[in-house]
């Protein structure tokens, strides 16, 4: 029988989604937080949260096994649904010996890449049959939805054996044209690089990867991306530049010419993207993209990097678009206001040009 805490429970979790929330934060003393376009807003109608009221949050969400697991490292991700109607991530974890809890949204509906409002080259990713992709940004820059519609972009329109490693599974797909396995570390797999390794040996057409942010992880990667098959991935970098430099650096010295030669040689593609206030109302996605040419690969594999960020401004053909452009044409459109555009320029004077030309 419900208990009244698992009944508030059910009752936050449900205004999350009618609020069309991104996340819910639950900290002991404070009320529910949810974060709806950006900005936090505290459901005040709802009790402070108490020990009391976490414990039944634990019982709701985590089984036995990862209930034992939170205890030993005190602190665990995993995916929650409920009552199959509504996804969360939920990452839980101890503060000033309280546990807490932060939920990210899951939509039940995973959104087509025309909607997401990318450059029209992206669409392009999905055709390729080798080679590494590169979804990047910052926490909330909507970088999961993409990877997920890069995935069932390529599950409907061509057949093909798609593995995800993720940590956890959140979006669940359905086969469409293509056959898709669903590997959850700690659950199907030991590590995503013994399952990259098993991939590899395997008939797989694409590979999955939800995150790449350890350095074994980011060499497993570009290893399985040599196996001429195509890998998509994602990595907490808030731009083009840093996300090259970052996996670059993820390899000791001794690997680096190896490192630099295997992204040279693998890399398809990066799209660095992120979400901006939008006039009216809402946020509004806006991307930097890199399609590798020649010249550009040549400066990967030589390790000359600061020749790539001039590269990236003044390229205007092959599909990259640098981010300064991005903002300013949605300056020129009336969908985002300068001043947030100069937050987040590369070079604030060339933007300012930009949206004169």
């Amino acid at each position: 029988m419900p208990t009244s805490e698992s009944i508030v429970i059910q009752r936050i979790l449900t205004s999350a989604a009618e609020y069309r929330a991104s996340d819910l934060h639950l900290t002991v003393g404070n009320p529910p937080i949810l974060r709806v376009d950006g900005k936090l807003v505290a459901l005040e109608q709802e009790p402070v949260i108490t020990p009391e009221f976490m414990d039944v949050l634990v019982e709701m969400f985590l089984t036995k096994d990862q209930r034992e697991m939170l205890n030993r490292d005190r602190e665990i991700v995993v995916a929650f649904a409920l009552e199959n109607r509504i996804r969360f991530k939920v990452s839980m974890f101890y503060q000033r010996g309280f546990l807490g809890a932060s939920l990210r949204l899951i939509p039940k509906e995973i959104k087509p890449l025309s909607e997401l409002g990318l450059p029209s080259v992206v669409q392009g990713f999905t055709r390729l049959t080798k080679g590494l992709v590169l979804v990047t940004g910052p926490f909330g820059s909507g970088r999961t939805s993409t990877l997920a519609a890069l995935v069932n972009e390529i599950n409907k329109t061509r057949t093909a054996h798609i593995v995800t490693i993720e940590k956890p599974i959140e979006y669940l797909y359905l086969n469409d044209k293509s056959f898709i396995e669903q590997r959850e570390v700690g659950r199907d797999t030991r590590s995503v690089e013994q399952a990259l390794e098993t991939a590899s040996r395997e008939d797989v057409d694409v590979i999955m990867v939800s995150e790449m942010e350890d350095p074994p992880v980011i060499q497993a990667v570009l290893t399985a991306a040599e196996s001429s098959r195509l890998v998509i991935s994602t990595m907490n970098t808030d731009s083009v530049m840093k996300t090259v430099e970052k996996i670059i650096n993820s390899s000791p010295p001794e690997y680096e010419v190896k490192t630099r030669t295997q992204l040279a040689g693998t890399l398809e593609g990066i799209v660095s993207q992120r979400l901006l206030p939008r006039v009216g109302g809402g946020r509004i996605l806006v991307a930097e993209v890199m399609v590798p040419s020649s010249p550009m690969r040549s400066i990967i594999r030589d390790g000359a990097l600061y020749q790539l960020q001039s590269m990236l401004q003044t390229s205007r053909g092959e599909g990259t678009i640098s981010l300064d452009r991005a903002l300013a044409e949605l300056v020129k459109t009336g969908e985002i206001l300068i001043d947030d555009a100069l937050a987040h320029a590369v070079d604030p004077n060339n933007l300012k040009m930009l949206t004169r030309s």
